[in-house]
């Protein structure tokens, strides 16, 4: 695939710089939809084209796509931030992609990524690693990948910390903000095997993180995202996990039984920090129940609350 280099889109930047025109009711060439464009600069459109020119399956063209983002907004220093935030969604959206067939073609490597993952080899020594292994690595951390795992197994996943690095000084406030919680939660974790490995006090804040995020940027571009994020902290926080139960099993009698001290202090610390928070609404009633071990009450509180939030795994 022929590529475009930044020298050839510093020229079409520059070509477009301190033009006037009427916002750009339709991109027929670009990649996203015409919306992204309203903003009425016509230079978005033209990073939008060499984004879509480059290639999805070779990890190199993270860093290219970063570095070209880089030199085409120091030229735009004076554009409003809502500019730079939609030039960030072209990018990010080329780079989940990246990183997507990356992670389906792992084994296509021939690499044993679960031995740079963890460190460890399948004895639980210290893993020695080949120069095909410390090539790949490096070449991750150079594009905006992060090697996770889980459950003995390595994935790849959007590095959250390069991407607020590297994009966090150019973006609005409600993106800087997004981009940093997102990179928070990447580096804290959130569970494994079925089981939350967060403390109840984190998940009770990532909820209300995420739920005043939601009400104080309803226009943000990524809103429908926040508020899935907001929604699935919220069914953690009520429901637990497969095996983080809110229920501390006694008897296979719901009233017999008591809550969980994970969820105990969880909802306590949310009526106590947030008495104000929505969250706080919805927790009350089901953590009434609970404490009075009313197994209708406690049922009913829940149908309640699936009644009123839509499941964030439909």
């Amino acid at each position: 695939m022929k590529k475009i280099t930044p020298v050839l889109l510093l020229a079409t930047v520059l070509f477009g710089c301190g033009q006037q025109k009427d916002p750009i009711k339709k991109a027929a060439h670009a990649s996203n939809n015409a919306p992204l464009f309203h903003y009425g600069n016509p230079v978005l459109v033209q990073y939008d084209r060499y984004i879509a020119g480059l290639d999805t399956q070779l990890i190199n063209m993270g860093s290219q796509a970063v570095d070209t983002f880089e030199v085409f907004f120091a030229l735009f220093k004076s554009q409003p931030p809502e500019v730079c935030d939609t030039a960030f969604y072209i990018f990010n959206q080329f780079h989940s992609r990246l990183t997507n067939y990356l992670n389906w073609h792992m084994e296509a490597d021939s690499i044993n990524y679960e031995e740079i993952a963890y460190g460890t080899d399948m004895e639980g020594k210290k893993a020695m690693l080949s120069k095909k292994q410390k090539a790949r690595k490096k070449a991750l951390d150079k594009n905006g990948i992060y090697l996770n795992s889980e459950e003995g197994s390595a994935y790849m996943e959007q590095d959250q910390h390069f991407i607020a690095q590297r994009f966090g000084k150019f973006v609005t406030a409600p993106m800087k903000q997004y981009l940093a919680q997102l990179d928070k939660e990447q580096k804290e974790g959130f569970g494994e095997d079925g089981g939350l490995t967060i403390s109840a006090t984190t998940l009770a804040d990532r909820t209300i993180w995420w739920e005043q995020f939601s009400k104080a940027n309803p226009n943000f571009l990524y809103a429908t995202d926040a508020a899935k994020a907001y929604r699935f902290m919220l069914y953690s926080l009520m429901e637990g996990s497969e095996n983080t139960s809110v229920r501390a099993y006694i008897s296979n009698n719901l009233s017999e039984d008591s809550l969980s001290e994970y969820f105990h202090t969880a909802w306590s610390y949310v009526q106590e920090k947030y008495p104000q928070s929505n969250a706080n609404r919805v927790i009350t009633p089901h953590l009434n129940a609970w404490l009075k071990r009313d197994s209708a009450e406690i049922m009913q509180a829940l149908e309640n609350f699936q009644k009123e939030y839509k499941s964030p795994w439909e």
